[in-house]
Parts: C-alpha cells; structure tokens; sequence
C-alpha cells in the first residue's frame, strides 16, 4: 500500500477543521443553496412507486469502526435478471450519502435496471484508498449475490456524481488495483462506466486552481489524498482516473453540467480512450448546476441519456 507520510502539520489542520465540515450533504441543502439561481429546479420524487422495491442497509463490509451497507432498488416482480449499476454517492469524499441518489436510482429502475448505492468510507474517516477498497468490495459482494437478487453479472455498470463519479471512474478504470506494487490481486472488469460531472485528473491544470487551491488549508481532495499536490504529488497521480485507461477500459459515458472545473481532464480521457479504439460518448447540458442529477428538469434526461447509451453498448456485445 501507499506509503504513509508523516504531515504533522496537515494532520493537525485536518482536526482543526473537522467541526466545520458539512456532514449532511442532502438533496434538500443543495436545493436551498441552488433554487435563487435556478428558479425552475424542482425536487424530484423519492417516493417508491407500487412497482420498485428497496432493499435497505445491506451490510457489504465490517471495518474496525463501522458497518458499510448498500441498498438495492429493483423491480418488484423482478422474475428475470437485470444489468447491475453501481450508483455512487458525491460529497468531496467527506459527506454525502447513498441516499442522495435515490431518486436516480428509481428512475434507472424504471427502465429495467437493477441498482446499488453503496456507503464508503469517507475522508473524516479514512483516506485514500480506502473508499476505493470499500467500492470494490461492494461490486465483488454484489457479485457474490447476484443469483438472490437477479442480477445479470456480464453486465455490470460503475456510476457516480461528482466525487462520485471520481470514484466510478478510478475503480472502472483500474480494476481495483491502484498500488503499483500489488501483484497478488485480481483485476476485475465492468461493462459500462457513467461519469457524471466527476474529475478525471487531479493534476490537471484545469483541476489544480480548484483541487489544491492556495488560498485553503486544506481542501476536500487534499483531504481525502493525505496531502496537498506539491507533498504528494505521486499521490494525486494516483487518484486520477486518467492514468489508469488502458485497453481494458469500459465503454464510457461523461454527462456534465455547465461548470467547467468539473470536467478537469475529461478531454484528455476521451483522446486516451479513442487512441485506444475503446468507445466514449459526451453529453453536456448547456446551463445546469454541479449535482443536476438530483433534481428536475435535469434527473429525467440524464436517466434517458445513461438508458441510451447502455442499450447501445449491451447491444453490441451480444
């Protein structure tokens, strides 16, 4: 594993600032923060409809302090099997929760998917990568259920929002392997990766002014990396999406918002993954927030734009 370098410094300003953190990243703070700019956003429905069924708090993962569940949305007479989508949570690694993607998770649902939002450790709790190790035991528990759930296991999609599909994407990408030095353990590979306003690159000049910005001691990614860029720069390397596209990448999917600082190194995974023949597609909304995916008028199409896409990629590989 990465080696754990003595930041006395930050360690100190990290308890300093723990208190202040927003631990309850939710739909309806974001909503109140965003409405004065968007006045025609509205809430979306959380509501399970007659047809949808949950499975609640699912635990995946005992840690030394925690128990880390899942829940799983699927129809309710689910009689035949049913791709799978990994639905990953935002939150700048430090808050959030699996229950900010519900009503993503109802509507993909809807269109015949079977869909897990997993906890994880969070950066408060325990840095990179432990969130990624937390992801990719959720995936591998899932595969080990698939049966009891229906769940169609040679279709298996990664998604995320934001630090969500950060996530998505490094865990797409590098098959759960991010330590050069790991020999011993195994690859997997998904079908599908959707990243939704999530970096790709954290030492992207794009991503750099935002990620590692000067002006703060400390940010949520030099938080959650154990680190600012310029300590640990092979660190950030590490966390980046980017550096792990190779010819096993999945077909993959980009959906952004209007916000620029969220496509840090998106262009330049699109050139990796054409020079690599590997299919990619963009769709962009011309005037949408950061988190669009929570709400109206912008849940709906991301849900027909994710349905696309994946209806097209499992047909080709019929």
């Amino acid at each position: 594993m990465f080696k754990q370098q003595k930041l006395n410094f930050f360690a100190i300003l990290l308890l300093c600032v723990q208190p202040c953190i927003a631990a309850d990243y939710t739909v309806e703070n974001t909503y109140k923060k965003l409405i004065k700019h968007y006045p025609h956003m509205q809430l979306p429905a959380t509501t399970l409809p007659d047809s949808v069924i949950a499975h609640k708090a699912l635990v995946y993962k005992q840690t030394a302090t925690s128990a880390l569940t899942l829940d799983i949305y699927q129809q309710q007479q689910q009689t035949q099997t049913a791709p799978l989508i990994l639905l990953i949570h935002g939150g700048g690694w430090q808050s959030g929760s699996p229950s900010l993607m519900t009503a993503l998770a109802i509507t993909l649902v809807e269109r015949g998917y079977i869909v897990a939002t997993p906890s994880y450790r969070l950066s408060g709790e325990a840095p990179f990568p432990a969130a990624l190790e937390d992801l990719k035991d959720a995936l591998l528990w899932l595969k080990e259920n698939a049966q009891q759930y229906n769940i169609d296991s040679t279709k298996v999609v990664l998604s995320g929002g934001s630090a969500g599909g950060q996530l998505a994407a490094l865990l797409a990408y590098s098959g759960g392997i991010v330590d050069s030095s790991d020999t011993n353990s195994k690859r997997f590979k998904v079908q599908a990766l959707i990243n939704i306003d999530g970096l790709s690159d954290f030492t992207s000049a794009e991503a750099l002014p935002f990620e590692n910005n000067p002006a703060k001691a400390v940010t949520s990614a030099s938080k959650w990396l154990g680190g600012r860029y310029e300590s640990i720069p092979q660190r950030w390397r590490a966390g980046s999406p980017i550096f792990y596209i190779d010819k096993n990448a999945p077909a993959t999917l980009f959906i952004n918002s209007s916000v620029p600082r969220f496509r840090a190194g998106r262009d330049s995974a699109i050139q990796k993954l054409q020079e690599l023949h590997r299919p990619s597609e963009v769709y962009q909304f011309d005037d949408a927030p950061h988190s669009f995916w929570l709400f109206q008028p912008w849940l709906t199409p991301t849900t027909g734009v994710i349905d696309d896409f994946l209806t097209a990629q499992f047909a080709n590989s019929r």
